[in-house]
């Protein structure tokens, strides 16, 4: 069994950063190349991984296959960077698969969800984000099902070439939904916007948004009570900002990774001397 920690302590002031929802992916080269690049060059002493870093992860068997080459490589880098930078991995709704083969070979520590940080005198709660939004009743029954352990091994145990199948039909099933959503969502309210704003809003919705469904304010701000802590950091939206919870507490969405978007999606928030900093990264 996989230990998760529940709360990571880190002392000293050094650079921490956060990212989330790369979805690598052998079939986007230069999100990957950015993200290469960027564990070569970051000075952070430790980086949370806050889920969906890989797009899909049907089973540590992967690395070994001859179809895992891609995956073997990221699997590399992470070990190369765990040498000087202590890496903590969170899954997300992409890679809850990625288990205990992945995480000694790569030298990440897994994280639960939620998990508290204290680092720089303060106090973090971090999470993927996928087990907040609670309006999306399908997803939650599916996230019940898929982190349920006998489902797991019942699926580990099938042939990989079979996992990848499922895995990829599972894909395809979910992004249709959110097509569906998209789709529903313009078709009600393009009707009292202008041409300008129409075109702004299908723009944003497209490229920005993973679905429309949204971290649950009250729920959110209920963790965050219940684990003494004013500040959440997740990722799952793609709605990288800055918004209120209750009570004064407020929570910082990470942004999704895309180097062939235009404008270019490469952001890594990081923590330093106790303040919080986005970063964009730059890929030619």
């Amino acid at each position: 069994m996989t230990d998760f920690l529940s709360h990571v302590f880190i002392e000293g002031d050094a650079s921490i950063d956060f990212i989330s929802d790369l979805h690598l992916q052998s079939s986007e080269l230069p999100t990957f190349k950015a993200w290469s690049d960027y564990m070569d060059q970051t000075p952070a002493k430790a980086l949370f991984i806050l889920g969906d870093f890989f797009e899909l992860w049907a089973g540590d068997d992967i690395v070994q296959s001859p179809d895992g080459s891609f995956e073997e490589e990221c699997i590399r880098i992470l070990k190369k960077c765990s040498q000087n930078c202590a890496i903590y991995f969170m899954a997300g709704n992409r890679d809850f698969l990625l288990q205990k083969n992945a995480l000694n070979a790569s030298g990440m520590q897994a994280l639960s969800d939620p998990c508290v940080l204290s680092a720089q005198g303060q106090r973090f709660v971090l999470s993927h984000g996928d087990a907040m939004c609670l309006s999306d009743t399908e997803y939650q029954k599916f996230r019940s099902t898929v982190r349920d352990v006998d489902w797991q091994a019942q699926f580990l145990g099938q042939p990989l070439d079979k996992r990848l199948a499922i895995a990829k039909a599972m894909r395809l099933k979910s992004e249709e939904g959110k097509s569906k959503l998209r789709n529903s969502f313009e078709n009600s309210t393009h009707q009292s916007l202008t041409e300008a704003q129409t075109s702004a809003l299908k723009a944003d919705t497209a490229d920005s948004h993973m679905g429309l469904h949204d971290v649950d304010v009250q729920y959110a701000s209920s963790v965050l009570d219940a684990l003494e802590s004013d500040l959440l950091i997740h990722g799952h939206t793609h709605r990288p900002g800055r918004y209120a919870l209750l009570n004064g507490k407020s929570r910082v969405v990470l942004s999704d990774w895309n180097a062939s978007s235009n404008p270019q999606r490469l952001e890594v928030l990081r923590l330093e001397s106790g303040q919080l900093e986005r970063i964009k990264l730059f890929k030619a």
